[in-house]
């Protein structure tokens, strides 16, 4: 590899896992292809094992016992599997919002999580970032940006200008 590439592999790497949220690139099956330091630490201890795994597999999706990730009949309405097969066959980024039951060693646990699927450019066969959010963090973030752009603008402000600029003068 010359330099120069090296250097942009090197790039692309740091933008991937200066990502805060799980990100993870996959193909059209949700076979693990790459993965960001967030989806490391979110998959756990060991999380190299993930790669070219089913992404029901690698985190251990409900829906997966006995036959594996995409066999069962739930799978095929599974949010996460229509948003990437969308992303790839509309070329357009799709939100979602997936109530995820995963299997833990002590019993099924529910988990509700937000998938965003973008189709990526130019690779030699269809491949999907997949980043994964918690929808209740999305809720509080747009909650503080309305209780700032409040805050921007006081009543005194606001409503006492457009009181003056209703005001006939006398």
């Amino acid at each position: 590899m010359a330099r120069g590439e090296e250097e942009h592999v090197q790039y692309t790497r740091a933008v991937f896992d200066a990502i805060p949220l799980p990100a993870l690139i996959v193909d059209e099956e949700l076979r693990i292809q790459d993965f960001n330091e967030a989806a490391a630490r979110f998959l756990g201890p060991g999380a190299d094992i993930a790669l070219n795994q089913l992404g029901g597999e690698a985190f251990h999706c409900h829906n997966c016992a006995p036959h594996g990730c995409g066999k069962s009949e739930r799978c095929q309405n599974c949010t996460i599997r229509v948003g990437v097969r969308r992303a790839i066959q509309e070329g357009t980024l799709i939100r979602e919002l997936h109530h995820a039951e995963l299997q833990t060693p002590t019993g099924a646990v529910f988990y509700d999580v937000m998938i965003t699927a973008s189709l990526l450019p130019y690779t030699d066969t269809p491949r999907v970032l997949l980043i994964l959010e918690d929808p209740s963090r999305v809720l509080q973030e747009i909650s503080t940006r309305r209780r700032l752009r409040f805050k921007k603008t006081t009543p005194k402000d606001s409503w006492s200008a457009r009181q003056g600029a209703l005001s006939i003068p006398g």
